[in-house]
């Protein structure tokens, strides 16, 4: 686990780890950042089926092609990540 974010003992403190940079005493790992990208991934393509389901009611072919491409690009960005 390459952590990302670090929360300070039992506070509601958290830091985002920067490259070259270690917290010191009490700071312990709260998100790696294959957690990160997993999350952000699922959150991606929850958003790319909205576009889905949008598409699905009943609109008009420029309204469904529109909500087709909004899924496509918000799953293209998932790739990115």
């Amino acid at each position: 686990m390459n952590p990302i974010l670090y929360r300070y003992k039992d506070t509601e403190s958290v830091i985002k780890v920067m490259d070259g940079y270690t917290p010191g005493d009490g700071w312990s790992p709260l998100y790696g950042s294959d957690e990160v990208k997993a999350a952000t991934a699922a959150a991606l393509e929850r958003a790319a089926e909205v576009c889905v389901d949008i598409s699905a009611h009943q609109l008009t072919f420029q309204q469904r092609k529109t909500a087709a491409t909004c899924a496509d690009a918000i799953r293209a960005l998932k790739d990115e990540s």
